[in-house]
């Protein structure tokens, strides 16, 4: 097995205790065989290292964990382009195509949480093979979601397609059904949309499901072996994921203050994905969103912002996830602006925002055995950074900062990976060149903490 030595970094280990100033850290194969403190080699190794690399000057960090990330939806602008247009074979080469995307930004591990067919598996299992670059996946299948709830989109006439992002379960035993079925095709967690399409209206609306079928659901995925997330955006929604066991909460946007105690004792992981709402308000109308639409996102961030600086104070458990995959959120752009607004918005320290997108993340998988810190028996995934992210968060969503990227003690070549050709139907759907073209780096949130 290779050794890989990395000395005189400033080390952040993910996990939210003070940095080693400087520090330093041993690779043994795939996995962290030592880490300490002090510029150089400890004197008791006696084997030397196959590759030292001298860190002094920089950040030593843990490879970034996004944990929203949507591969197989291609960049789309649309309902129709994510479900109907594009075929299961071009969605898995797209797909396994942008995860070098995601690699190079510095995002060593991802969660996906809800594929169009069953891509995402594949693209876990071909990366995890060897067989493409890319970041380890932890895969769900399609939403689970009943008639009327978020991602019944199209009318009743149509229903939702196979290709649909989200599958429609009309009767608790089809959902139990649909959670065997996925546990089956080796998904790593359960997706279930939780929100009403009513709710889009009517902010007292219920979820889409009855008290009997999320208990019915959860407790057969947790009876099979498999963590729980949920689409909830919406008060009633996120109290009742909550009280019956789900494990992690995407979005949360709106909940209540007298719901913390529940939401907090239930010990659910929350994830705003803040920064697709806030590149909508940003960028909407250049990848074709209505004002309507610009202005719905408006008040979710409003709602964020104000139920996220009460989580924090509350102690409740943040992620950090951009929702990369659609037209706003290209894949590989935008995976660190995630923690800059956690900081900005939501009063997150820079290491709170840094713990959140590692460590935190690893944890709500159940995968901090492996991922999501620089400690010994976890996976080399390391990030050497030019600058401070604790003096300045947004070093981290700067490219000409990201100066290596190692998984599993292996470094990922950084060129640029080449542009591709946009294929009949998503012509007329791709983001604008105008906004393709554009410096990430130059791009920040104009709200701010009062």
């Amino acid at each position: 097995m290779t050794i890989l030595d990395i000395l005189g970094g400033t080390l952040i280990d993910g996990t939210g205790a003070p940095p080693r100033r400087p520090g330093g850290l041993r690779i043994v194969g795939d996995r962290i065989a030592a880490v300490w403190d002090g510029p150089f080699l400890p004197a008791q190794f006696a084997t030397p290292a196959d590759r030292t690399i001298d860190a002094t000057g920089l950040t030593v960090m843990p490879g970034l964990i996004d944990g929203h990330v949507h591969m197989s939806y291609g960049e789309g602008r649309t309902a129709e382009e994510l479900d109907v247009y594009s075929s299961p074979e071009w969605s898995a080469i797209r797909s396994v195509w942008n995860a070098r995307k995601v690699l190079k930004a510095g995002v060593t591990t991802i969660i996906d949480p809800g594929s169009t067919y069953n891509v995402s598996v594949a693209v876990r299992d071909a990366i995890a093979n060897g067989m493409f670059p890319g970041p380890r996946v932890y895969s769900a299948g399609r939403h689970i979601s009943a008639d009327g709830g978020f991602a019944d989109y199209f009318p009743s006439w149509i229903g939702m397609p196979d290709s649909a992002e989200g599958v429609l379960c009309g009767t608790r035993d089809e959902m139990l059904r649909e959670v065997r079925r996925q546990v089956k095709n080796r998904v790593d967690f359960i997706k279930l949309s939780g929100d009403s399409q009513a709710q889009e209206t009517r902010m007292d609306s219920g979820p889409c499901f009855t008290d009997d079928e999320f208990q019915a659901m959860i407790g057969m995925a947790h009876q099979l072996g498999r963590k729980v997330a949920i689409h909830a955006r919406h008060a009633q929604t996120i109290l009742k994921a909550a009280a019956f066991g789900v494990d992690w909460i995407y979005h949360a946007s709106h909940l209540r203050e007298r719901d913390l105690t529940v939401v907090k004792q239930s010990g659910v992981y929350l994830c705003p994905t803040l920064t697709f709402a806030v590149n909508i308000i940003d960028y909407g109308k250049e990848c074709g969103s209505t004002d309507k639409h610009i202005d719905l996102r408006k008040r979710e961030v409003d709602g964020l912002v104000r139920t996220y600086q009460m989580v924090r104070k509350a102690g409740i458990p943040i992620m950090a996830g951009t929702e990369s995959g659609f037209a706003m959120c290209p894949y590989g752009d935008w995976h660190a602006r995630e923690l800059e607004l956690l900081v900005d918005l939501c009063g997150l320290s820079a290491m709170e925002a840094i713990v959140a997108g590692t460590h935190t993340n690893a944890r709500a998988i159940g995968a901090d055995a492996d991922v999501g810190s620089l400690q010994v028996g976890r996976y080399g995934d390391v990030l050497l950074v030019r600058g401070d992210p604790l003096q300045r968060i947004s070093v981290l969503q700067e490219p000409a900062n990201i100066l290596a990227v190692i998984k599993g003690g292996v470094e990922t070549d950084l060129t640029p990976v080449p542009p591709r050709r946009r294929m009949g139907h998503e012509a007329g759907f791709a983001v604008s060149d105008k906004l393709l073209a554009r410096d990430p780096t130059t791009l920040r949130v104009s709200a701010r903490l009062p």
